[in-house]
């Protein structure tokens, strides 16, 4: 089923897009050009209908040439005869047509070429973006969403930039335009005006609708992507489930969604095309009525009237296209919103403004780490883990044991800040991790999850992930140290052989040796072992624990077990229940307590009956 989405009220700003202008900015050549190349089309446009008013009224209706029109054909010693200014309006319709396609064609390439890499630049923004929100935003949000925003949203900056100079394209269209006729015609040129306002309520009252069809729409077209994903993504179980109907019912569903959001925005676009359409073309009627009686009285040639319709026209397309603004960049905001969610939302582990010198473990050694009054939990008023102190010592291993959902991976996840405490704090070697940098704090601290990510690539560079500078030497080296190595030389291609998607390829022990190898090729300092044997058999399990225990050596550990067969040789065991420190101690001494640990014990290796656990 699909997620959620969020819909957060951003704060108020002045201008949204400001997020977004140095973007823009850093197209400036591409969008000098585009400027140039406007004003020359709009001085183009201006002169586009006058070969018609030189062919009827001084070719055809046999009126006075004028001295300007005569001075340039007897330059090119031309007589202005009838034949010759039929010819020379030909002519010139011909040259401002190719003058109008050259240009035209100029502004394609700079708009394509400031576009693309305005919206790459922000895609590759926001992508880091998305790689640094913090774990906790990531199992709430839905990667499809995430994938839509990247795809599709941050187009937003290109039309943002389109949205804002294409007005002005249109403003000198029609300052130019508006210029000329009213020389040519000042009660005609008022007239042409005079729909304006008109067009303008049209775009207000239309523009509030369409930004919030455009947003259902989005979040729409992000659920279904979402839903394919998640699907795509769990092949498996809709297999072994036969829930391949269901997910059929269930993408008509989202996508019918999905086309009917998409089909209530383009009536509503429609309707506001006919709107618009209706407003421009009486005002050409009422030009084309007080034009034709004046040409009828003569106080207006027939050649100016159709010189003056086409100048209507391209008047009220420009002040449409101005006043079309608001409307147009309100879809706009939809997108721009959605992208300025992940930017300036509270969504990521923040980073000291000024940090400490990173406390550097002594090698071999491991680190210090210490949780002090920790308080936490997943949602507001809801704590998880309740004033947790502990201590770890380099060197030594510590266990975390307790029931599902209690806490474990929660507390150990805070020495790397996947999340931060909302009271107390956690020291790596006595200094608070939120005072250092976040990237050397997790180069020092290795992770070994129940459930091994590895990526379609080959086998070496999934080892080397974490040091993609180790040499093929040191990537065996760690394969070896982690047992790996002898399964890799049969693969097809050994350590080059190219791993099938999250490396289902592999059984799950291999899986988990080659994530055993990362952890060795990262030798760093502290190590988390989260569930690292759960999901396998006990022979896979037996097979893998000399591997942990030589990962574990000179490292300070914090292992992560239901199966208390992976915490026996611990250091320490820290009994965690209803969010606090129930039992702490060796293993040895918590199976004397008659208590909790006790009580697991019995139940994993005796299959005794439960006992009174202490409170």
């Amino acid at each position: 089923m699909a997620h959620a989405l969020p819909n957060r009220v951003l704060p108020g700003r002045a201008f949204k897009g400001t997020r977004l202008i140095p973007y823009i900015l850093r197209q400036w050549p591409s969008l000098a050009a585009i400027i140039l190349f406007s004003i020359l089309n709009s001085v183009i446009s201006a002169a586009q209908p006058w070969p018609m008013k030189i062919l009827v009224d001084y070719g055809l209706m046999g009126s006075a040439v004028p001295e300007s029109v005569r001075a340039v054909l007897e330059s090119l010693n031309w007589t202005p005869t009838a034949g010759v200014l039929v010819v020379a309006a030909s002519m010139m319709s011909l040259a401002i047509f190719v003058l109008r396609s050259g240009l035209q064609v100029g502004l394609v390439w700079a708009w394509s070429l400031a576009g693309q890499r305005m919206v790459y630049d922000l895609t590759a923004d926001l992508f880091n973006r998305l790689q640094r929100i913090s774990l906790s935003e990531h199992n709430r949000r839905p990667i499809g969403d995430s994938l839509s925003r990247l795809s599709f949203d941050t187009w937003s900056v290109y039309s943002l930039t389109s949205g804002l100079l294409t007005p002005g394209q249109h403003v000198l269209t029609l300052v130019t335009t508006a210029a000329v006729a009213w020389r040519l015609d000042r009660q005609l040129a008022v007239l042409s005006l005079a729909m304006a306002p008109l067009l303008a309520v049209s775009s207000f009252y239309f523009g509030r609708k369409l930004k919030r069809r455009a947003r259902l729409g989005r979040e729409a077209q992000s659920r279904l992507l979402s839903f394919v994903q998640q699907t795509l993504g769990a092949i498996p179980l809709v297999q072994a489930f036969s829930r391949e109907e269901l997910n059929r019912e269930r993408f008509h569903t989202l996508s019918n969604e999905s086309v009917a959001l998409s089909q209530q925005g383009a009536v509503l676009n429609r309707t506001y095309g006919l709107v618009n359409g209706f407003v421009i073309t009486m005002g050409s009627a009422i030009v084309l009525y007080v034009g034709g009686e004046r040409v009828l009285t003569g106080t207006l040639t027939l050649g100016s009237l159709l010189v003056f319709l086409t100048y209507t026209r391209s008047m009220e397309r420009a002040a449409e296209g101005v006043l079309k603004t608001y409307s147009n960049l309100k879809p706009v905001e939809a997108s721009l919103d959605r992208v300025l969610e992940i930017f300036e939302g509270d969504n990521h582990v923040p980073e000291s403004p000024r940090p400490k010198p990173f406390p550097a473990p002594s090698r071999g050694c491991g680190a210090h780490l210490r949780f002090k009054d920790v308080t936490f939990g997943h949602e507001p008023g809801r704590p998880v883990l309740k004033n947790i102190n502990l201590e770890v010592n380099p060197g030594e291993t510590l266990a975390l044991v307790g029931r599902t959902g209690v806490g474990k991976s929660t507390l150990a996840s805070m020495i790397p800040r996947f999340v931060d405490p909302w009271e107390g704090h956690v020291a790596f070697n006595r200094v608070d991790v939120r005072d250092v940098s976040l990237r050397l704090l997790r180069e020092n601290v290795a992770i070994v999850l129940q459930e091994p990510y590895l990526l379609p690539r080959t086998v070496a560079e999934n080892i080397a992930y974490g040091r993609p500078d180790a040499s093929r030497e040191e990537v065996i080296a760690a394969a070896v140290a982690a047992s790996a190595d002898e399964f890799i030389r049969q693969l097809p291609s050994g350590y080059d052989t190219v791993l099938g998607q999250k490396g289902l390829t592999l059984s799950g022990g291999q899986r988990q040796r080659l994530s055993l190898a990362r952890a060795f090729l990262k030798d760093a300092p502290v190590l988390i072992l989260d569930e690292p044997t759960s999901a396998l058999d006990a022979d896979t399990e037996r097979s893998l624990m000399e591997a942990l225990e030589r990962l574990a050596k000179d490292r300070t550990t914090l292992i992560i077990a239901h199966r208390l067969s992976t915490v026996m040789r611990a250091d320490r065991v820290a009994v965690l229940h209803e969010g606090t420190v129930a039992e702490y101690g060796s293993p040895a001494e918590l199976l004397e307590s008659n208590g909790i640990f006790q009580r697991l014990h019995d139940l994993q290796f005796l299959g005794a009956a439960p006992r009174e656990a202490a409170s």
